[in-house]
């Protein structure tokens, strides 16, 4: 899955979802496309270019949607050294596993288009799912409210460390988490005694 969306009023953190798609195809909507419907729609069972609320394009038409966000959210190697000369955003959200080849992460670069790494924005799944061991292990139960709250510190504290290093050691954000990911497993293992 691609979505593609524009940022109405970043003071209030709205955004409008312009385009999505799936394996059937990709539809958009420059208005906005409702995605609370969008979401009963595909929920009910109907494939996503059947729904009315937008115009079919061909899927791979979604990477050059001119947008602020696009967030490659499904299959890895999307993003290539073909295609990324070609996309019109200001940032890629990876939410995909690998979504940008190296080749493609250069130009990219290059065209100074922000990328938030996949090793960052696919942390909050993983984090929950410590949290939820965390409960097995005290045979507690948090409220959801808690677990958000608990998942939305850990991961602004986490950008918040990687736009440090991204800022001091003038690297990308991609390296920047990687430099942090080795520090902490360097810290954990020399704390453990290993050395």
């Amino acid at each position: 899955m691609l979505v593609a969306s524009r940022v109405a009023h970043v003071t209030r953190g709205r955004h409008q979802v312009t385009a999505v798609s799936d394996a059937s195809g990709a539809i958009l909507n420059e208005a906005g496309l409702d995605v609370k419907g969008l979401r009963a729609h595909i929920a009910a069972g109907h494939p996503l270019v059947e729904f009315g609320g937008g115009g079919v394009i061909p899927a791979q038409e979604l990477l050059t949607v001119p947008c602020d966000v696009l967030m490659p959210a499904a299959i890895g190697g999307v993003i290539t050294d073909q295609n990324a000369g070609q996309l019109q955003c200001k940032f890629v959200v990876e939410a995909a596993n690998g979504p940008t080849t190296p080749e493609g992460d250069a130009i990219l670069r290059d065209r100074g288009i922000v990328v938030l790494p996949d090793i960052y924005t696919n942390a909050g799944g993983v984090t929950v799912s410590f949290f939820e061991w965390v409960q097995n292990l005290q045979n507690f139960k948090w409220e959801e409210d808690d677990v958000n709250r608990r998942l939305d510190r850990k991961m602004t504290d986490a950008f918040q460390n990687i736009w440090k290093i991204h800022k001091d050691k003038g690297v990308p954000l991609r390296v920047a988490a990687f430099i942090k990911a080795l520090h902490e497993v360097t810290r954990a293992e020399l704390h453990r005694g290993f050395d």
